[in-house]
């Protein structure tokens, strides 16, 4: 009997072990979760209250505008239909702003090791105006090139709607850039930025003085709008499409020569290429040594180590 009992209470307590044991993680997995739902609760009001006291900030020039603000577990910050207004200027509206890892930046004495940003749904209407020829470029011949803001509406672009994408990487003095911009039918644009002698924030204000670019690269992928704005300023101007484009390039080059400003065979003929088959034009840009950035724009093509091509 005794046999018997001892055999029957035995799987009752290993049951109530394993009862205890599976309440025990399930109570303390509710209690991280609401210790974790209290801190983030927490830090997107802290997010909230800061975001609204910078907006108050810039208030006198620039309406900003939005429906949520709040943290992820990883650490990005995330901001929701974004408005910006600005006298003057066409509203910006933003679907989503993204800026991960943020809290590399609550350090204002170091820059973030890696830090990324992503907009998603920018949406930037074309204003329906026809502003006379800016002065300049009256004064330099370009008057028959410029195209305005109601002709873009004709050819069907009446807004500007892009994704764009920002990467930057810190590794010692040295910081590499990197950005993509989706515009859809106004094409896709890349730039990757190599930055030497970079200083810690404290400095940036002298930052000019500084930093080297080391190396440059632009791209631009066409999706029919530049074909599109050569048509019409070809019938515009009342020429067939090919005199309209041998006329740009000449124009170009006289203007260069003009200048002073010696450009490579290749880089010609590449701008010739673009202009006659516009597809994707790169700029290439690789001073040796590197260059500051006030040298910059008083640097000839050469020393900057300026290359083009229409390849892919």
């Amino acid at each position: 009997l005794q046999l018997l009992i001892t055999n029957y209470q035995l799987p009752n307590r290993q049951y109530e072990y394993a009862w205890y044991k599976k309440n025990f993680i399930f109570a303390t997995l509710m209690i991280l979760a609401a210790c974790l739902g209290g801190t983030k609760a927490y830090v997107d009001h802290r997010l909230r209250t800061e975001l609204d006291n910078s907006i108050k900030s810039l208030a006198d020039k620039i309406t900003i505008e939005y429906a949520e603000a709040n943290t992820s577990l990883l650490g990005s910050v995330v901001i929701s239909d974004l408005h910006l207004t600005a006298p003057d200027y066409t509203p910006v509206h933003i679907d989503t702003v993204t800026l991960y890892k943020a809290y590399q930046f609550y350090n204002p004495n170091a820059l973030p090791e890696q830090a990324a940003l992503a907009l998603q749904g920018v949406l930037m209407p074309i204003s329906d105006t026809a502003p006379p020829v800016p002065i300049l470029l009256s004064a330099f011949g370009y008057a028959p090139y410029y195209l305005s803001p109601r002709e873009l509406r004709g050819l069907g672009y009446t807004h500007v709607n892009a994704d764009m994408h920002i990467e930057a990487k810190l590794r010692e003095r040295r910081v590499l850039l990197s950005g993509t911009v989706n515009a859809h039918a106004w094409g896709e644009i890349r730039v990757s930025v190599e930055l030497d002698k970079v200083p810690a924030p404290a400095s940036l204000r002298t930052a000019a003085q500084q930093i080297q670019l080391a190396t440059l690269m632009f791209s631009y992928t066409n999706k029919e709008l530049v074909n599109r704005i050569f048509t019409l300023l070809a019938q515009r101007n009342k020429i067939s499409l090919d005199n309209f484009k041998q006329a740009l390039f000449t124009k170009l080059k006289s203007d260069l020569h003009q200048a002073r400003i010696s450009l490579d065979a290749s880089v010609l003929a590449s701008l010739q290429q673009f202009i006659q088959t516009p597809n994707k034009l790169t700029i290439h840009l690789q001073p040796n040594p590197p260059i500051s950035i006030n040298a910059l724009f008083q640097a000839s093509p050469k020393r900057l180590g300026l290359k083009i091509t229409t390849l892919d």
